[in-house]
Formats: structure tokens, C-alpha cells, sequence
């Protein structure tokens, strides 16, 4: 994420109504730079995964999850797959008092899914006593019932260890050891270890896995097989993959997978 002042981005800011929503295709490798709302926005995509980032924290985000940010929150956004169809919701500040004040990334339920599809097909100003605002009502009654899944990659500050950070979050796969990632970060071994341990609570080695395991998950919901995935995330075996995401995340794979799929 570019350490530049955030603009605000987006005319669905100023929408006529309380609840907006907006459809966009991206592809592989595009990003939306660091920018921030004045609404609420809960980012989702029905199909391709996607990497936000904000100063405290990343996520990958599969089909099947959605991310709550609240108002004026910087962040960016990285396409992480080939065609990514994009549906967000732009909630007015006021409606967003229920709502979590930080990032979560939250279980997005079938109807939610049907609900923001339903509000694409009315106009920005829909009429508040028509279906519109039906569907408008609904949705804001569905967010209320967000389910947090703590899926969250906490960010180091200081610049050496977010830029090995950063190199991680672009591919998973990297398997420097920590010698070589303090060389390419211009800091010795215990600094880098030291930074890792106190900015995200995490071990390098700790932090390394939970973001493999993170990634590893996304690219599963998004439909890649157990093995595909290992490969991708710097695994040389599914076995070894498995077994580190049951131990990082607390459950086999499959199994993750497919209560996201099944949300």
C-alpha cells in the first residue's frame, strides 16, 4: 500500500439513498490504490479473490467472505485472480452505528449475496417505499447478523519489515529464510525477527504460515484443489499443506473451505 495521504475515492458517497451499491469487473494484477470512503463499504466479489490492505492489517478475500470496512478507513485493494466481479454496498455513515468500528472479514450469507444483486437492479434513487427500499431495509437487517471470521494478516510499521511483508503478500511461495529477508530489508536477522514479534505479535516464521494458511484458504473457496493450492503457497506436498492449516487455523482444509462455501 503506497505510503501517500489517502483521497476520497467514488461517487457512491454521495448517493441519494442510505444503502448504494456498485458492480465492476477487474483483472489480474489491477489494484485500486490507497484511497478511503466517506460511507461504510462492505467489499465483496462473486467470484475472484482479492488482497486489502489497510495500515493495521491485510486479508485475502474469497467468494464466499466479504470485507466490513467502516467510514474513512484507508485501504487498498490488489486483484488476486483473472476476472474478478466485484459487488460492494456503500452504507451511509449513519446507518453504520450498529456496525463494527475496524475491519472484520465477516461470512457473507446466500440471501446477503441475492439481496446486493437484487439492489443492482433498482436505480441509485430507488423509491424508499418500493422494492428498493425493501431490498434496502433487508440488506441493512443482514448486516447486523455479520458473522467476524478472524482471518485477518496483522502488518508490521517500521518500513524494513513491511517491505518483506509486502514481498509475502505478492507471493506466498517466497521461501528465503530469515537471514536473507533481513539482507533484502537492509536490517540484521534479530532486528527483522525482533520488528516481526513486537508489530504483529507474531514470529516471522508464525506470521509467514498464518498468511499461507490465509492464502492457502482463499484460493481453495475460489475452487483450486488441495494440491494446486500447496504448490501455490510453497508447500511441497498436500500432506504438509493440510497440516499446516490445521494447525494455524484449527480445522482441515476441505473442511474450511467448504463451510465457506456453504455460508
Amino acid at each position: 500500500m503506497p505510503d501517500t495521504t489517502p483521497e476520497y475515492r467514488g461517487h457512491h458517497d454521495d448517493a441519494p439513498r442510505q444503502v448504494a451499491a456498485m458492480a465492476k469487473t477487474w483483472r489480474l494484477g489491477e489494484e485500486i490504490p490507497l484511497h478511503m470512503h466517506r460511507r461504510g463499504q462492505l467489499l465483496h466479489a462473486v467470484s475472484g479473490v482479492m488482497r486489502v490492505e489497510t495500515a493495521q492489517a491485510a486479508w485475502i478475500v474469497p467468494p464466499a467472505r466479504a470485507l466490513w470496512l467502516p467510514p474513512q478507513l484507508p485501504h487498498s485493494v490488489a486483484m488476486r485472480s483473472h476476472q474478478i466481479e466485484m459487488r460492494t454496498l456503500y452504507i451511509d455513515p449513519a446507518s453504520c452505528e450498529p456496525l463494527p468500528r475496524q475491519a472484520v472479514l465477516v461470512e457473507i450469507s446466500g440471501l446477503l449475496r441475492e439481496l446486493i444483486l437484487a439492489l443492482l437492479e433498482e436505480p441509485t434513487d430507488y423509491d424508499e417505499s418500493g422494492r428498493g427500499g425493501t431490498v434496502a431495509r433487508l440488506i441493512l437487517t443482514e448486516l447486523g447478523r455479520l458473522q467476524e471470521r478472524r482471518l485477518d494478516v496483522p502488518m508490521p510499521r517500521d518500513p524494513r519489515a513491511l517491505r518483506v511483508a509486502r514481498a509475502l503478500l505478492d507471493n506466498s511461495s517466497l521461501d528465503d529464510d530469515l537471514d536473507r529477508w533481513a539482507e533484502k530489508a537492509g536490517a540484521s536477522r534479530r532486528t527483522l525477527a525482533r520488528l516481526f514479534r513486537n508489530e504483529t505479535g507474531l514470529g516471522f516464521a508464525e506470521w509467514r504460515a498464518r498468511l499461507r494458511a490465509i492464502d492457502g484458504l482463499a484460493r481453495l473457496s475460489d475452487g483450486a484443489s488441495v494440491a494446486e493450492t500447496a504448490s501455490a503457497v510453497g508447500y511441497a506436498s498436500a500432506s504438509a499443506f493440510s497440516a499446516m492449516i490445521h494447525r494455524t487455523l484449527g480445522s482441515p482444509p476441505r473442511r474450511l473451505a467448504k463451510a465457506s462455501l456453504q455460508s
